[in-house]
């Protein structure tokens, strides 16, 4: 009994030791605030509109932590975005419902297409990620702005389905009511999630990490570096490719500038998350917690009536303030797990 005790103590004492236990703190605590602050929180029309909100960062934010664990960063995925959702309504005709299926695959193909030119230019060529992937943002920008100008195009019905099944005219009604009790923009998140645990569960994903730890030490035991930082990148490609999806269902329409603010946005989801910079560290699932952080910052600033010129300003000091506890709070408990072993 004395041992099933200890040995339940010493694995409580390990899961808060974990440099994430703060995340999950932090999370908690902005989930609480904000559904004090926010009237009818748990209504679900409040819960799915909160969904809705949190999908696109969460998203971007889950492909961008591939990328910076396998050693790299993407500074083009607000651009990529944009493209992607230009380029569906590009290809999308009204009263063509074959259009929809037509504009999905056009629209992968592209996201495959932006994910190999990244990982060519920082696994084959070697060129640092920040100049490969601030070079490649204004290309997709440029590409976006030739396609729409201004904001525009159109979609068929059914493409709404990735951000609202209700809007669909004809539907099922029990199709309609499965949408209202688990949003469309939930099924693109937990698919993103499957994407990843399949993708971890294979050697890429082990080699994802053991490139961003040491990408010479990966190559000397035989691991193809570069392959792996394009296969990263194809990754990220994928979340892009979910996150377009939902922004096309949500707007009816595509925007060269729609992605620009979630850019940042989402590295700094990442870095909340506990994902190292430097690479080969961190979890993909901790980075959506990042997100969700992040998310919950926002909408308290929100309901908090902060003026728009100050939400920047307070996002900033929040996010450094949820860094700077989280790596003092780890730092105290691993010196107590030293002083208990040496003791």
């Amino acid at each position: 009994m004395n041992r099933k005790n200890n040995a339940g103590a010493s694995a409580l004492k390990r899961f808060v030791s974990n440099h994430d236990f703060p995340r999950l703190l932090i999370l908690i605590a902005m989930f609480a605030l904000t559904a004090v602050m926010q009237k009818n929180f748990f209504a679900i029309k409040s819960i799915v509109r909160n969904i809705n909100s949190f999908t696109p960062l969460i998203l971007l934010t889950m492909g961008q932590a591939v990328v910076i664990i396998s050693g790299g960063l993407d500074l083009s995925v607000g651009s990529a975005l944009s493209l992607l959702t230009c380029v569906a309504t590009s290809v999308m005709r009204e009263g063509l419902p074959i259009t929809g299926a037509y504009a999905l695959v056009v629209t992968f193909a592209v996201a495959i297409v932006i994910g190999l030119i990244n990982g060519i230019g920082i696994g084959f060529f070697r060129v640092p990620p920040l100049i490969v992937t601030f070079a490649t943002s204004y290309i997709w920008l440029g590409i976006a702005l030739f396609l729409r100008p201004t904001p525009g195009g159109e979609t068929v019905d059914w493409f709404q389905m990735f951000y609202k099944i209700r809007n669909i005219e004809g539907a099922p009604a029990a199709l309609k009511a499965f949408g209202e009790i688990i949003p469309p923009a939930l099924v693109l998140v937990l698919l993103g999630c499957l994407v990843w645990w399949v993708v971890s569960k294979t050697k890429t994903g082990r080699y994802i990490y053991a490139v961003g730890s040491n990408s010479e030490s990966a190559y000397v035991t035989g691991i193809n570096t570069s392959w792996v930082q394009i296969k990263a990148c194809l990754i990220n490609s994928v979340f892009i490719f979910l996150a377009a999806l939902f922004f096309v269902g949500q707007n009816g329409s595509g925007d060269a500038r729609m992605g620009d603010p979630l850019t940042l946005k989402a590295i700094a989801a990442v870095v909340v998350g506990g994902i190292a910079l430097t690479g080969g560290r961190g979890s993909v699932y901790y980075a959506l917690v990042g997100a969700l952080i992040f998310s919950f910052v926002s909408k308290i600033i929100f309901f908090a009536n902060i003026p728009n010129a100050f939400q920047t300003l307070f996002s900033g000091v929040i996010i450094i303030v949820a860094i700077a506890g989280s790596q003092m709070y780890t730092l105290s408990s691993r010196k107590e797990m030293e002083e208990s072993k040496l003791t």
